[in-house]
């Protein structure tokens, strides 16, 4: 295993090391699979200088889980030397203070940061596991039963070939996929109208949210939401309280199915007289009500005041809710006229997988399938292409792909999208996967490779120059 200058080999190399890949990491010391997984060499990948959360400590809202669920990812007997340190960090003990309340993601961050850097230096250490920090995935070659990751640094090429690849570099928000989702329920937004990312909002403070919205105000134009997620809700909250002065009387949320609201138990739901149904609404393995699609904590709060109200939590600044599908009878239209009147249109509707360029070997390319809410995988995260052959050895779960209800998830019958969440990462969707890498890792090679043969090779790929060895990747953070 391992090879040396522009060719390495490996087992299996974990492309980003934010939220969902160290999550994999975590459960495979806790589950004591750490050695099996890097006993044929395992290569971590990430774009940052400190890998550890991704851009998790940039949103300015609160987690939509208890402080609790997070220092449960890190509460092992495994792991209990590895997080020693911790016990000295002052990030840990503001969400052990937060234990039954939603602590700020920027804290949650800080925690993840400092036990990621922890776990990361012990797994080097101990288990022999190479960590390629400031290095892009540029490209994933799928050939025959393994695959080639090109990766840079610093001007220079390198790549990988491996038996598996776990890829999860993060979510971007295209704009033109909420055009395709408007479209498909024969909605548009005047073509004057910006478009702006809830990812990008919710990163903004008070001043630069006056400053990106200040001409609008000024001219009393409307501003529309799309969408009925957390994100959503947590972009309204933002909007009011930074806005609410600065003469900002209304936002109009457009969401196409009904705002659902997450309760621990059939009991809570009821005691709060919330109607649900206690077939599809209720979560099986965990009893919790809407365990998936409903709105938790701080966005539970502005959810309940905006559908009881009308207002957008404690403000005076109104909210429209109109449910486009199945809606009220006058909604659709109401929505319709919303948008094409709206100078600015905040996108909630979801994360698309922040991916490299992926191609066969003989230079076709990949083009995964996607579905509500993330990729068309199945329970190992494995995606299928436009051919609909799955891509066994390729495993993606992280922001923007997610996985599809199974029952070792949990999730209610009624939500059909994909399942995402720090703790989904640090347990059920990634002992799925590891599982599965180690299935396939056991497997021998049909055609066992020479490193020899393969370092022959690299010289003439480099001869075909670009945009081969540098295909164009934006964005590609973990």
């Amino acid at each position: 295993m391992y090879g040396d200058h522009l060719e390495t080999v490996c087992g299996c190399v974990v492309g980003g090391a934010g939220p969902a890949g160290m999550g994999l990491l975590f459960n495979a010391l806790k589950s004591g699979t750490m050695p099996e997984l890097a006993k044929e060499g395992l290569i971590i990948v990430d774009a940052s200088p400190t890998p550890g959360t991704g851009r998790l400590g940039q949103y300015r809202i609160t987690a939509n889980s208890v402080g609790d669920v997070f220092l449960d990812c890190l509460r092992d007997p495994a792991l209990r030397d590895v997080f020693e340190p911790l016990e000295h960090s002052p990030a840990y003990w503001r969400i052990r203070r937060q234990a039954q309340s939603a602590p700020q993601l920027a804290d949650v961050a800080q925690l993840l940061a400092e036990a990621s850097t922890l776990v990361l230096d012990f797994i080097v250490e101990h288990y022999g596991v190479k960590l390629w920090s400031s290095t892009t995935i540029t490209e994933v070659v799928h050939e025959g039963d393994e695959y080639q990751v090109w990766v840079e640094s610093e001007g220079r090429t390198r790549r990988i070939r491996c038996r598996a690849v776990v890829l999860n570099l993060g979510g971007r928000q295209d704009p033109q996929h909420l055009l395709n989702g408007l479209a498909d329920q024969g909605l548009a937004i005047a073509p004057s109208a910006r478009i702006q990312s809830a990812d990008a909002l919710l990163r903004m403070n008070a001043v630069q949210l006056r400053d990106l919205f200040a001409s609008t105000l000024a001219r009393k134009g409307r501003i529309s939401v799309v969408g009925g997620s957390h994100s959503a809700f947590s972009v309204l909250e933002n909007l009011a309280d930074a806005l609410e002065f600065a003469g900002l009387k209304e936002v109009t949320l457009v969401h196409r199915s009904p705002v659902r609201l997450f309760y621990e138990t059939a009991q809570a739901a009821t005691d709060a007289g919330y109607v649900f149904d206690p077939q599809r609404d209720v979560c099986p393995v965990s009893g919790r009500v809407n365990r998936s699609g409903g709105l938790r904590y701080r966005a539970l709060d502005v959810g309940r005041e905006a559908l009881a109200n009308g207002h957008i939590g404690k403000t005076g600044v109104r909210v429209q809710l109109l449910q486009t599908d199945n809606g009220p009878a006058d909604h659709y239209e109401r929505a319709r006229e919303a948008l094409a009147e709206s100078e600015f249109v905040v996108q909630c509707t979801g994360y698309q997988p922040l991916l490299p360029a992926l191609s066969h070997a003989n230079g076709s390319p990949i083009n995964l399938l996607e579905v509500k809410g993330g990729l068309d995988s199945d329970p190992c995260g494995c995606p299928m292409d436009a051919s609909g052959q799955r891509l066994h050895g390729l495993h993606l779960f992280g922001l923007g792909a997610g996985l599809g209800v199974d029952p070792r998830l949990g999730s209610e019958a009624s939500f059909d999208g994909r399942i995402y969440g720090v703790w989904q990462f640090h347990n059920d969707a990634s002992r799925a996967v590891i599982d599965a890498v180690l299935e396939r890792l056991q497997v021998p090679l049909a055609q066992p490779v020479s490193l020899g043969r393969l370092l022959v090779a690299v010289p003439s790929r480099n001869e075909e120059r670009q945009p081969f060895l540098w295909p164009a990747m934006v964005n590609a953070q973990s």
